[in-house]
């Protein structure tokens, strides 16, 4: 019975150490002019062969820009983008190799 209640207790505890989406610049739902970088910051450093990150504009159509990972970090430097409603899709994975994805949107302004 100790064995069951132990087992129960550790599947429902939760995921720790993964790399999770701390921040980003620009913020989700955020009204900007247009930036010239597009920066997220994980709660821990990233598997750079692993981790990346895609802009789409609002049709969904994935915009060629150059990107890095390094550290906690994935950077998007994208050129001037024109107002509207865009998209920033993700994956990470942390030294634990657990990999998180997820996206978020803004919109540029004039």
């Amino acid at each position: 019975m100790k064995k069951i209640l132990l087992l129960m207790l550790l599947a429902a505890s939760p995921a720790l150490a993964h790399a999770q989406l701390k921040s980003s610049d620009p913020a989700a739902g955020s009204q900007v002019k247009s930036p010239s970088m597009i920066k997220l910051l994980f709660s821990e450093p990233l598997e750079p062969a692993f981790s990346s990150a895609a802009l789409m504009d609002d049709a969904g159509k994935p915009m060629p820009v150059p990107r890095s990972v390094g550290g906690s970090t994935i950077t998007l430097l994208p050129l001037a983008l024109k107002p509207g409603k865009y998209k920033v899709t993700w994956h990470a994975v942390g030294h634990d190799t657990h990999g998180l994805s997820g996206g978020f949107g803004f919109t540029v302004v004039k």
